[in-house]
């Protein structure tokens, strides 16, 4: 199946924490970028400048859709670089002009020495790959870039290609908002420096919560992830999670390429599941291994739920004889407004299935 960019797209502007402080202090490493002030505001500014590159994508997405040669392999792993090369490269120039550009007149410009620079295709741990952009891939980049208000300085994109991968000392500016630039240099810097395992794309999240000097506590992260939900549906997510913090469990943030997961574990055994990816939404996923204990607690669930249980959960392919399905990740539930109608079932289920971990049955 092929995604549309524009799909990819909505979904980065649902993940990128929409509720950035604008006060909170700092890692000593980016003092030398600039004031903790003007950092503040120019993560703000670059969150602002991210978002309406994804408006522009899905207004305009058919524009910059390319059909991927390996289909499968688009399927089952979305990862940008395969399936999405244009955002790709629109990230990875970004960011070849945060980490490699020198700010220049208080931060309102950045000097980048070299185009080729900005040739670098960045993955989701801020590494540089062997593959190149290539000259027109560049340019088509670069006028997109434009159209969003990034200034190159003398740079003719719609000159000879050959004349423009010659350019040197290129000045760019963000006219708009001019402290962007200092918001794209320490995303930039952070991606590249402060990159651990379990957290990927910060720069393109623009995940301010790496900048910080302290650890941001995990109920706040699971607010801006549940954000774009419905009311009722954030409510239920919140109260769940302090529901099983409270029971023992331990909640732990991963994102995989653009795939995010609250994994709720006990003793290291995850139990059920918070994520999000844009190829299967928003969904609850539990781990259940003990619904044998307690059926008669089943029995009372709506016929559907009984039902979905009683099948269990797996590798699609190899149980049901079905193309994946991610059945491996447990049974699976959509983390929307239909939710609501089980929600006392789920949190029936999670209790006996906690209570047995706890009591150490087999």
């Amino acid at each position: 199946m092929q995604y549309a960019i524009s799909d990819m797209a909505r979904y980065i502007k649902n993940i990128i924490p929409p509720n950035i402080p604008e006060t909170y202090s700092l890692n000593a490493i980016f003092e030398h970028v600039s004031g903790e002030e003007n950092i503040r505001k120019g993560v703000l500014a670059f969150r602002d400048l991210l978002y309406l590159v994804c408006d522009r994508l899905i207004d305009d997405g058919s524009l910059y859709d390319k059909p991927v040669k390996n289909k499968q392999t688009n399927a089952s792993h979305l990862s940008l670089p395969v399936s999405y090369p244009f955002l790709n490269n629109v990230k990875s120039i970004l960011f070849n002009i945060g980490y490699h550009g020198e700010l220049m007149e208080n931060g309102e410009s950045i000097l980048i020495d070299d185009i080729k620079i900005l040739t670098s295709v960045i993955g989701a741990e801020g590494r540089q790959m062997k593959v190149k952009i290539s000259g027109p891939k560049l340019i088509e980049a670069l006028k997109f870039l434009t159209s969003c208000g990034i200034y190159f300085d003398g740079l003719d994109l719609d000159g000879p290609i050959s004349e423009i991968l010659k350019t040197t000392s290129l000045k760019i500016s963000y006219p708009d908002n001019p402290v962007m630039l200092i918001g794209v240099k320490v995303m930039a810097i952070a991606q590249k420096d402060l990159y651990t395992k379990g957290n990927h794309d910060i720069f393109l999240r623009c995940d301010y919560r790496v900048l910080k000097d302290k650890e941001t506590e995990v109920i706040s992260i699971l607010k801006d992830f549940v954000a774009p939900l419905p009311d009722v549906v954030q409510e239920f997510a919140l109260n769940l999670h302090q529901r099983y913090l409270e029971a023992g469990l331990t909640c732990r943030v991963d994102v995989f390429y653009l795939g995010i997961r609250f994994i709720y574990s006990h003793k290291n055994k995850e139990i059920w599941t918070f994520s999000a990816a844009q190829d299967s939404g928003y969904r609850i996923l539990i781990k259940a291994q003990k619904t044998h204990l307690y059926s008669d607690v089943i029995d009372r669930f709506p016929l559907v739920l009984q039902e979905k249980i009683s099948r269990g959960y797996g590798c699609n392919k190899k149980l049901f004889k079905e193309p994946c399905q991610k059945g491996c990740h447990g049974f699976s539930f959509a983390l929307d407004d239909s939710i609501i109608n089980i929600s006392w079932d789920i949190r029936a289920w999670l209790d006996e299935e906690v209570a047995c971990l706890h009591k150490k049955i087999k």
